[in-house]
C-alpha cells in the first residue's frame, strides 16, 4: 500500500534516534504490550515506550539491543501508561520485525 507524499520539511520533523533498551517487561492485562525503558543518549535520557511487539518477541529478546526510535513523538496514553515514543519495525507478512543496530552506533545518535 502506498502512502500519500510527505514534504521534506514535514518528514524533517521527526527526531529519529539510536536506543538502547536498559529494560523490558509485559504490560499487565494487554497481550501485546512490551514497556520498554530506552536510553536514548542525553538529548531525550530514558524514556519509557510501549510497543505492541509482545506476540513476537520476549522482553529478553530487546533488553540490552539498540533500535531506532521516533524520540519527539506526542506522548500517547495505551493501557493506562503513557508512552513518549516509538519504536521503529518492519512490517513482514504482517508480523513487527524489530531492526537491531550496531553496538557500536551510540545511545541518542541521529538517525537520517
Amino acid at each position: 500500500m502506498v502512502k500519500d507524499v510527505v514534504s521534506f520539511s514535514d518528514f524533517q520533523k521527526l527526531d529519529l534516534r539510536v536506543g538502547k533498551v536498559i529494560k523490558a517487561e509485559a504490560v499487565e492485562g494487554s497481550r501485546n504490550l512490551v514497556r520498554m525503558n530506552v536510553d536514548l543518549g542525553s538529548d531525550y535520557g530514558v524514556q519509557k515506550i510501549l510497543a505492541g511487539i509482545g506476540e513476537w518477541y520476549k522482553q529478553k529478546d530487546v533488553k540490552g539491543k539498540k533500535f531506532i526510535f521516533v524520540a519527539n513523538l506526542a506522548p500517547k496514553q495505551m493501557m493506562r501508561e503513557m508512552s513518549s515514543g516509538m519504536i521503529l519495525c518492519a512490517d513482514i507478512d504482517e508480523k513487527a520485525v524489530v531492526i537491531p543496530v550496531d553496538k557500536k552506533i551510540p545511545e541518542g545518535a541521529i538517525v537520517r
